[in-house]
């Protein structure tokens, strides 16, 4: 059972977000990095516009570790 929206817009984000989003059930691990990496990089870049600096960083954060999990799917498939 889903919770009903706190606010009349949030229930159109969540429409709007299931279209934009990739199909998540055919990605791989690698596709889900790569995707991560990107779209924290964009919303980290939001946080710094606002000044919510410490949003930023974790979102940073989480962006430097998707690219380092490519990197360590990249190493493997040459490897094998």
């Amino acid at each position: 059972m889903s919770k009903t929206p706190r606010h009349p817009l949030d229930f159109q984000a969540n429409k709007e977000a299931e279209t934009v989003l990739p199909n998540r059930a055919n990605m791989s691990a690698q596709e889900t990095a790569q995707y991560i990496s990107e779209f924290s990089a964009e919303l980290s870049y939001l946080a710094r516009e606002t000044k919510l600096d410490l949003l930023a960083y974790l979102l940073d954060m989480a962006r430097l570790e998707a690219i380092r999990a490519l990197q360590a799917t990249d190493r493997d498939s040459l490897k094998g």
